[in-house]
């Protein structure tokens, strides 16, 4: 058999004797069972049964004296890829509204799932009153993500910040600040920044280290590197107070932007 012939009539839905059978056909004529399987060494027990699936494919004539003849492969080819185009193409159909199904249904349970935590969990978290930890304690958050969510509620709970923002945390946080409040250090003198109503600008050619230190209220701060990786979050009330003169202090050595 040709090179690729077996390996593309598979691709097809063929099976090996049929590829067999057909390709013998094509290549030496018309032909009686018997002789096809002596060519093609399809066991003789099998070559009605190959043939018969051959010829409901469209891919086999059989005369009344019962010798086989292939149909032209352009036509056969043309006829039968037509069929099973249409066929993947309905599969694809079905697929894809079974997968949306099971995409809406899991959406839905995800939202139902969420709705009903965020009201029962919220509760219990604001009502926990006097189980609420020391103010001593200070927290650590982990991740990218989580310390990015943390400022911006931070940010958005507060009536007044004050802020060393790194640079590279423009993009990230700049939407929060639109209705922050408050002082804010950097060392970038993007154009969008004075788009912030309430806030005072300073900016400082070089900070002494990359940083982002958030005061809030003058109660809550959280403070974390610029790459993210680990934030610190308190109220510690002497935690609070140093970071708030560190903060201070950098003001004095920054200019008005």
């Amino acid at each position: 058999m040709e090179p690729g012939v077996l390996q593309n009539m598979r691709v097809l839905g063929f099976t090996p004797y049929e590829a067999k059978a057909y390709h013998t056909l094509v290549k030496y004529g018309e032909m009686t069972a018997r002789e096809l399987s002596s060519i093609s060494g399809i066991p003789y027990s099998k070559a009605y049964e190959v043939l018969s699936r051959l010829q409901e494919k469209g891919f086999v004539e059989v005369q009344k004296a019962r010798p086989f003849k292939a149909v032209a492969p352009r036509d056969a080819l043309e006829r039968y890829g037509e069929h099973l185009l249409r066929e993947l193409e309905e599969e694809h159909r079905q697929q894809l509204r079974s997968l949306e199904e099971r995409f809406k249904a899991r959406v839905e349970a995800v939202n139902q799932a969420l709705r009903s935590l965020r009201g029962r969990l919220q509760t219990l978290y604001e009502g926990r009153g006097a189980l609420e930890a020391s103010e001593e304690v200070i927290w650590t958050i982990k991740g990218r993500e989580n310390i990015l969510c943390q400022i911006k509620s931070l940010i958005n709970e507060s009536s007044h910040i004050e802020m060393i923002l790194p640079s590279i945390l423009l993009n990230d946080l700049y939407d929060a600040l639109k209705g922050a409040r408050g002082e804010v250090i950097v060392d970038v003198g993007d154009e969008r920044l004075r788009r912030l109503r309430g806030i005072t600008l300073y900016r400082m050619e070089e900070t002494p280290f990359k940083c982002l230190i958030l005061i809030a209220d003058e109660r809550n701060t959280i403070f974390t590197s610029e790459s993210l990786e680990t934030a610190f979050k308190s109220s510690n009330p002497g935690l609070v107070t140093i970071l708030k003169h560190f903060f201070r202090h950098e003001r004095e050595e920054a200019k008005p932007l």
